[in-house]
């Protein structure tokens, strides 16, 4: 009993009351209980919901501590996709109850776009630009404009510039889980 409360983090509290345990403890407490019939699989659904940043982090530890035992897996349904994409190994991705993609973290990771991102003097501007000589720009959440066609940022600095429009930030990045979702759902190419 005493590992499954170290397993889940919960040695130091083994005498609390349930009803005064926090959310985050209440869903270890489940965890932990699971647990107790030494299973070689636990299906988690929304483990991570309503958890604050440092109760999500507890919560990543408990399922690496987990999933140590090279016996064991868990199956995590969630729509927590940043978080999810810190732990997973592999990802099976449901629309209409049907799975319409399964892949490894590996494979994920070679699917998913990488793009450059960017801020000029003229924003607008710089976008119609992109527009004309690549085919998908768009402007991000966070006010970048990306450009996910194969080039360089030296390229695309060099093509603003010679068009009068100076960068002020630039760099490469690359899409995660959540977004690749997105595309993915609404049919898009990743």
């Amino acid at each position: 009993m005493i590992k499954i409360l170290k397993t889940v983090r919960m040695e130091g509290a083994a005498g609390n009351k349930y009803k005064n345990c926090s959310l985050g403890m209440k869903q270890r407490v489940g965890i932990a209980m699971a647990l107790l019939g030494n299973p070689l699989l636990l299906v988690l659904d929304e483990p991570l919901n309503g958890l604050d940043a440092d109760g999500m982090r507890i919560m990543r530890e408990v399922f690496t501590d987990i999933i140590k035992d090279k016996n064991r897996s868990i199956i995590i349904s969630s729509h927590l996709l940043g978080e999810l994409q810190k732990v997973a190994t592999h990802y099976g991705i449901i629309r209409h109850g049907k799975m319409i993609c399964e892949m490894t973290a590996e494979e994920l990771d070679a699917s998913c776009r990488t793009y450059i991102a960017l801020k000029a003097d003229e924003m607008s501007r710089s976008k119609n630009l992109l527009g004309c000589k690549y085919s998908r720009v768009e402007e991000d959440e966070t006010g970048y404009i990306r450009v996910y066609d194969m080039t360089t940022p030296e390229e695309v600095v060099t093509y603003l510039y010679e068009n009068g429009i100076p960068v002020t930030e630039i760099m490469t990045d690359k899409i995660g889980l959540e977004e690749y979702y997105t595309d993915l759902m609404k049919g898009g190419k990743s």
